[in-house]
């Protein structure tokens, strides 16, 4: 915008150059420091670090769970986004959502790990409202995930938090929820010690490598 601000400015002086409106050299200096301060502005600008939308998403996730600092390589996404995933394409995604306690651990851990390994981006699926107005495309998304998501005792099948799935061209190599089905007997601030952090970490780690080996494929 500022860039055609100054460009119409330029050919409105070439033009009333034409028809002589300059009468003395005060108006001429007034007019070409007006010129000069709108080049000026536009090459400052031109230089300016505006965050990118991963920055912003990543300053947003972290707002989110306080656990996960602002490095961190997670995007928003959708059900649409994690069935495109599913259906052919290669992606991490982490399923969860805030009032979820134990998606914070998950989310921490898989972070450090990807940020070990060099991964640039794990799709985050907050699925909740989702679930709870049976969202179709949610609804594919489980049914795409039927040998994995999980049965409750009245036979319903729904996605848990938290949950991991690694996917390499639509097919499922790794799909982590175990502590969706333990959460009751404990909670994450007692189940995660050093040991179980430590276990988490090598596992996601041990499934990413093998998605990473297997990326270029």
């Amino acid at each position: 915008m500022l860039q055609d601000i100054c460009y119409n400015f330029n050919r409105w002086i070439m033009k009333n150059t034409r028809k002589k409106l300059f009468k003395n050299k005060i108006q001429m200096v007034v007019y070409t420091i007006i010129f000069i301060v709108c080049i000026a502005l536009f090459i400052l600008i031109g230089k300016m670090d505006f965050k990118t939308d991963s920055e912003s998403e990543a300053k947003k996730f972290s707002n989110i769970y306080p656990m996960v600092s602002d490095n961190n390589v997670y995007v928003f996404a959708t059900a649409t986004d994690v069935l495109n995933i599913l259906n052919g394409r290669s992606g991490v995604v982490l399923l969860g959502f805030p009032s979820n306690k134990w998606t914070s651990y998950y989310a921490k851990i898989l972070n450090d790990v990807a940020m070990e390994l060099g991964i640039e981006k794990i799709s985050y699926y907050d699925f909740l409202s989702d679930r709870d107005e049976s969202n179709g495309t949610y609804e594919t998304v489980v049914k795409t995930l039927n040998v994995y998501a999980p049965v409750d005792d009245e036979g319903n099948q729904n996605l848990q938090a938290p949950t991991v799935i690694v996917v390499k061209d639509g097919n499922v190599l790794g799909y982590f929820d175990e502590t969706s089905i333990i959460k009751g007997l404990a909670s994450p601030e007692v189940y995660y010690n050093d040991y179980q952090i430590s276990t988490t970490h090598d596992n996601f780690k041990r499934v990413l490598e093998e998605y990473l080996n297997n990326k270029g494929e």
